[in-house]
């Protein structure tokens, strides 16, 4: 990466960039779960000033619903756990000086079985929000012996319909690890992660686009809105112009192993360029209609992603003094169009991050989202193993030490039937009570507005 030797600002710049794009979807993560799966219109009700802030003494308190019971406020949600165990991974397999590639789909792949059965070990967080595609495909017992081959049989029987955002909100660590590829080995890499759980090729382009912009705003290559167009087209000329990756046919497993499907020759292609390019050049985010029925489509996430980041690049390159509000503006207004709120801010955040810098996100998001400190180390430490951050020797020395984090296990053991009963039956508790509290308000509200209107009287 010959680039980051031309000044010292410029590595500088790169690594605030990595950064950046990693924490950036973690807070669009955590600040879309206020809108998660609330229609638009509800959305202006529930938040009136459609401002947010996580810091305690300020905290934005959730829509009281059973959706949001499950979660803690100022914390992120399962896209983010499946982002970390794209980073766990690489941390876990860097080896100074090794050819032995540290992004391992295979690794991946377990990482996010452990994760849907047990959560997230290091840090005690629960497996919440799963979407059903990802479900589906990582609880299936044949999994580990061949993750795409049991992707595309959970494709293949829903019809080759299913395009869900499942891959897309966990892509955007790659674009930091790929800062030193080439385009094509960027594509090749995020094409490989992404098909351990969605095989679709409308999943696989979304994954290579915002992979490889996350390359490219870090790289100084992406710097205008046509540099943008030029980065849509090409990830679709390259999944397009690929046989096997525009129309899956590859393997299914049996007994033996895995065998060779027949009989799908022919069959046409779910990747259509016309209505590829109708969601990456949308103009508004109303026109993507993102809190409808099919919210969870990947286009739609992909679409409003490419959209937040051109009105962040039109409004200069963040070296502004308005900056520091770009990102929570843009990211605001997008989790208020509700739908798959934060999924959508997740992918967005990570470009908009990442084109704006860390040091340019607003701090009463940073400095009050949950285990914030921790995901920073995580985020620096994949920028040095990625080669874009040069640390002080005594750091340097810190960083290469394995962290018992990145372990499968978290360094904490994986939890045995007895514990995961008690973990699943201490959650439904917690809901329970939650619910139960919220009835006991609302029926004490309802007496007491009886009580000053004198309503009930005449009822006695």
């Amino acid at each position: 990466m010959d680039f980051l030797d031309l000044h010292r600002f410029v590595r500088i710049t790169a690594h605030d960039k990595a950064l950046g794009a990693i924490i950036g979807a973690a807070l669009g993560d955590t600040i879309g779960l206020y809108t998660e799966f609330i229609p638009r219109t509800e959305c202006s009700r529930a938040y009136p000033t459609g401002r947010f802030s996580l810091l305690e003494a300020d905290l934005t308190p959730f829509r009281e619903d059973s959706h949001r019971d499950k979660f803690e406020t100022a914390d992120w949600t399962d896209d983010t756990d499946q982002s970390l165990a794209l980073i766990l991974s690489f941390l876990h397999n860097y080896v100074p000086g090794s050819d032995t590639p540290p992004v391992k789909p295979s690794d991946i792949a377990q990482r996010l079985q452990i994760w849907v059965q047990q959560g997230l070990r290091c840090l005690g967080r629960p497996p919440l929000g799963i979407g059903m595609t990802t479900g589906r495909v990582l609880m299936d017992p044949e999994y580990l012996r061949d993750p795409e081959a049991v992707a595309l049989a959970c494709w293949l029987r829903s019809g080759r319909s299913i395009a869900p955002n499942g891959s897309l909100m966990r892509t955007h660590p790659l674009g930091v690890m790929c800062a030193g590829k080439t385009l094509e080995e960027t594509f090749q890499v995020a094409t490989d992660v992404g098909k351990v759980t969605h095989v679709d090729p409308r999943c696989v382009v979304s994954c290579c686009l915002v992979t490889a912009l996350i390359r490219g705003i870090i790289r100084g290559e992406v710097m205008t809105e046509a540099d943008l167009d030029a980065l849509i087209e090409a990830s679709f000329t390259w999944v397009d112009g690929n046989a096997e990756l525009k129309n899956p046919t590859g393997k299914l497993l049996n007994e033996e192993g895995p065998v060779m499907m027949e009989g799908l020759e022919g069959v046409e292609s779910t990747l259509k360029g016309e209505e590829y390019r109708k969601y990456c050049y949308a103009k508004t985010l109303r026109e993507l209609e993102l809190d409808d029925r099919t919210m969870g489509y990947v286009f739609k996430c992909l679409g409003s992603a490419v959209l937040t980041l051109r009105f962040a690049i039109r409004e200069g390159l963040g070296l502004d003094t308005k900056s520091t509000g770009l990102f929570e503006t843009l990211i605001s207004n997008l989790v208020m169009e509700g739908g798959d709120a934060d999924t959508n801010a997740c992918v967005a955040g990570s470009l908009v991050g990442s084109w704006v810098g860390y040091s340019r996100l607003p701090s009463h998001w940073s400095k009050g989202m949950r285990n914030a400190e921790w995901l920073v180390a995580k985020a620096e430490t994949l920028s040095f193993k990625a080669g874009i951050m040069e640390p002080r020797p005594e750091v340097r020395v810190k960083m290469l030490v394995t962290d018992p984090d990145t372990e499968l296990d978290g360094s904490k053991g994986l939890l045995n039937k007895e514990q995961l009963e008690k973990m699943e039956k201490d959650f439904v508790l917690k809901m329970l009570l939650m619910q139960k509290a919220r009835r006991e308000a609302k029926e004490a509200a309802d007496t007491a507005a009886r009580k000053r209107t004198g309503v009930g009287k005449w009822f006695r």
